[in-house]
């Protein structure tokens, strides 16, 4: 990519993904394709330069669009609309003295110069003291503290970059990047913020629904549909299995207090063979430790033996407010507090809160997990959003 005086250009950050050695390159390749993924349907062109991307959008292109769609792609650490200007001091200074002089004029600015081509005849404090003497003119005071706004500018050996807008990225590692993970989700407000988290440390979803239906249509009619398609947001093509739990509860409801335990443990059953059919790496859920009367160590440690992949629970020290909090940052809180006839919330009357390992693979050698499990394996259906 050419850099043309005076142009607009989408800069990209991607911060943690530089410190990745020699296997940056797999990173940012990874990055780059999910930016494309992302913008599909976007005019717009993509270069790296050196630690950063380089977007130029097309013509008729709405930058703001662009920019809101690449808060949501994992990997980026923060995002800035920049100008264009040569790799020369004059040219610089003069850049900056058009930007600054545009209406509405700050009354303060603070200023910050970063000269990553050291090769250059000036240096970053060169930069900063010049744009000081500038802002001065144009009567704006330059303040290291409670300013208004802020003046970055960014030299490369090709071009330098100026910009009065950054706006902070989604952060984390590129979806992909960390594997495959089969996400348990739910019609509550947990599990969508576990897979929000799952996705941040660059794991792909493969999204699983064991519900109270009798029917998977009526599922995928559900509110859960419209969850998954805001997570989707963050990460397009996502696939979702639709598993009814009528089987597991035709045998189960005769252990009364232990239904709730059993059944996390027929779900990760279910989720075991996904992952085997899906080729994943592990398995993610939305539980919290001690949130609610199942969610004990001892429950959770009974609920997954006999499990060979690993069990993540990425919301294991939040509380309930904390979670809250996030879903309604990433965008799932308004459907999840709706009214859904959950399997979850059927089976947790009065649940047994401490469950002997023992305990629990006698009831699941009776209950005969292995056939249940693999009869509402064959009862599934996959859709992708």
């Amino acid at each position: 990519m050419e850099f043309k005086q005076g142009e607009e250009l989408i800069i990209v950050h991607f911060g943690e993904l530089w410190l990745k050695g020699g296997n940056r390159d797999y990173y940012i390749r990874l990055l780059e394709r999910n930016i494309r993924e992302q913008l599909a349907g976007e005019d717009f062109s993509l270069q790296r330069n050196f630690d950063r991307l380089a977007l130029r959008p097309g013509k008729g292109s709405d930058a703001d669009k662009i920019i809101a769609k690449l808060k949501k792609v994992f990997g980026i650490s923060a995002i800035e609309l920049s100008v264009v200007a040569k790799p020369e001091l004059d040219e610089i200074v003069s850049a900056a003295k058009k930007m600054l002089s545009r209406r509405p004029r700050a009354a303060s600015i603070r200023i910050d110069s970063h000269r990553s081509y050291k090769q250059l005849p000036f240096t970053s404090v060169d930069i900063v003291d010049s744009l000081k003497k500038t802002a001065d003119k144009l009567g704006i005071e330059p303040k290291p503290k409670e300013y208004e706004r802020k003046l970055s500018i960014s030299v490369t050996k090709d071009a330098a970059f100026l910009t009065l807008n950054r706006e902070r990225g989604a952060g984390g590692l590129p979806v992909g990047s960390s594997g495959k993970a089969v996400i348990l989700i739910s019609g509550g407000i947990d599990s969508p913020v576990a897979a929000w988290y799952a996705m941040k440390r660059g794991l792909e979803p493969v999204y699983l629904h064991v519900h109270a239906f009798r029917d998977n249509r009526e599922a995928e009619r559900s509110k859960l549909s419209i969850i998954i398609s805001k997570l989707a947001e963050f990460h397009p093509h996502s696939k979702t299995y639709f598993i009814p739990s009528y089987v597991f509860q035709a045998n189960s409801s005769r252990f009364g207090k232990y239904e709730l335990v059993l059944l996390k443990a027929f779900m990760l059953r279910i989720a075991e063979k996904v992952a085997l059919r899906e080729e994943a790496d592990m398995i993610v859920t939305g539980e919290s430790l001690g949130q609610v009367a199942s969610q004990t160590s001892s429950n959770m440690a009974a609920e997954q033996q006999g499990i060979r992949l690993p069990v993540m629970r990425p919301l294991f020290g939040f509380d309930k407010e904390e979670i809250i909090a996030m879903a309604k940052k990433i965008g799932t809180f308004e459907e999840s507090i709706k009214p859904y006839r959950d399997v979850c919330s059927i089976n947790s009357r009065n649940p047994k809160t401490e469950t002997r390992r023992g305990d629990m693979k006698t009831m699941l050698g009776k209950i005969g997990i292995s056939k249940i499990a693999s009869r509402s394996m064959a009862l599934s259906t996959m859709r992708e959003f």
